[in-house]
């Protein structure tokens, strides 16, 4: 059986999705401990969290989600706002960042990526600047 999501289902999605990641999180993970598949749980990327110097512990707060766009390859997306995650001064603490996670104020894990590269943060200074992008595709 053939079947897809018209672009105004896409939108619809994107819209219910966007309204339920109101007030979500995003934490990021240490490199090396997690290899994501569909049964990685919240408690495994909880284990793995980032430590390092001027990381808040439980992420970072997204109070608002943008709005639904139709996605050049098909359906539609909402993205989140940049997120600037770096290292305090003093910098006593390092880690290699492999990835991050999206959770909503329930505890619900809704997404979680692998950068293609690790990102060290090793020294006052660094960080890594996020935006998700969660597509519906059609």
């Amino acid at each position: 059986m053939a079947s897809l999501y018209p672009n105004t289902g896409t939108m619809k999605i994107c819209t219910l999705m966007q309204t339920g990641l109101a007030t979500s999180k995003m934490r990021l993970f240490k490199d090396g401990l997690i290899t994501l598949t569909p049964l990685t749980t919240l408690a495994e990327l909880v284990a793995a969290e980032c430590d390092y110097t001027g990381y808040t512990a439980g992420g970072q707060a997204i109070t608002a989600w943008n709005a639904p766009l139709l996605q050049a390859g098909g359906g539609a997306g909402i993205t989140s706002p940049t997120i600037q995650f770096a290292a305090g001064t003093p910098y006593t603490v390092g880690n290699v960042v492999g990835g991050g996670w999206i959770e909503d104020t329930g505890g619900v894990l809704w997404f979680a990526w692998k950068f293609d590269s690790a990102v060290p943060i090793g020294a006052s200074g660094q960080g890594v600047p996020v935006s998700v992008t969660l597509i519906q595709r059609n």
